[in-house]
């Protein structure tokens, strides 16, 4: 079942197979074939990579590193994630690079309020407890990442979404960044409400896929399925220094490729 986009299709909306629209029936512009390879398709188009959307420009570009707190990332504390923990050393090579080259860092710190801004406590029982409250060692950004005196740490992130209230978005447009590569934890949460608010606010969007951390491999690819058909280019970590070092041979390739089809 688990290979099988429609009959994984009818279990979660529990239909049967003979509702399922015939082809007769089912007019869509170039479809040719039934609700079922509509279906098929659809579920394919998940997996489809987008380069060509738009190109990485090293000096319109800005590296988001979401929550790699001391709370996320320390085997004692009741909201660390194991697999942030162990990506640390490769957000770190990416940092680096983004130093040398001039790509600037911004940091996101969740730092929730006593004061109940939403509904985060119900669902999280650190945060409840007192976890990431302002002020509290969990909410400081990884000694790993060494964090410089000249690189912005948001500290007014209080809900999922970097952008949501914070300076965030008049800050890159200060920098005339159009283009931010999101990397941190945890990828179903903040990373993926982050990249959605970037979307929406007219940012391109890169999504690391091998540089971004959460405790579900399901819920993991499930984002970078959504990100990949409709928010983002997904790119590993490779693959993004060398657009960010120039470059970028994966969307010259993609828009050579539609162009060659003649796809405009």
């Amino acid at each position: 079942m688990a290979g099988d986009p429609v009959r994984r299709f009818l279990e979660v909306f529990g239909r049967a197979p003979d509702e399922l629209l015939d082809r007769r029936t089912l007019a869509i512009p170039g479809l040719d074939g039934d609700e079922a390879t509509f279906l098929a398709g659809a579920d394919h188009d998940y997996d489809v990579d987008r380069h060509d959307a738009f190109e990485v420009r090293p000096a319109e570009t800005a590296l988001l590193v979401i929550d790699l707190q001391e709370d996320f990332v320390r085997p004692a504390s009741p909201m660390c994630q194991p697999e942030a923990l162990r990506q640390l050393g490769r957000i770190r090579s990416l940092l680096d690079v983004c130093r040398q080259i001039g790509v600037p860092a911004v940091f996101t710190a969740a730092t929730y309020l006593a004061e109940r801004l939403n509904d985060t406590p119900a669902y999280c029982a650190p945060v409840a407890a007192g976890r990431l409250r302002a002020g509290s060692a969990g909410t400081e950004i990884a000694a790993e990442l060494g964090v410089r005196s000249d690189e912005h740490v948001i500290r007014t992130k209080h809900t999922y979404d970097a952008f949501h209230g914070t300076e965030l978005d008049s800050l890159l447009r200060s920098w005339g960044v159009r283009t931010v590569v999101v990397c941190g934890t945890m990828t179903n949460y903040c990373c993926e409400a982050t990249a959605r608010g970037a979307f929406d606010r007219g940012y391109h969007v890169v999504f690391g896929s091998d540089v971004t951390a959460t405790d579900s491999a399901l819920s993991h690819v499930a984002t970078l399925r959504t990100m990949r058909r409709g928010y983002a280019r997904v790119m590993d970590v490779a693959s993004i220094v060398e657009a960010l070092r120039g470059p970028d041979r994966m969307y010259e390739q993609a828009a050579g490729t539609r162009l060659a089809a003649g796809e405009g």
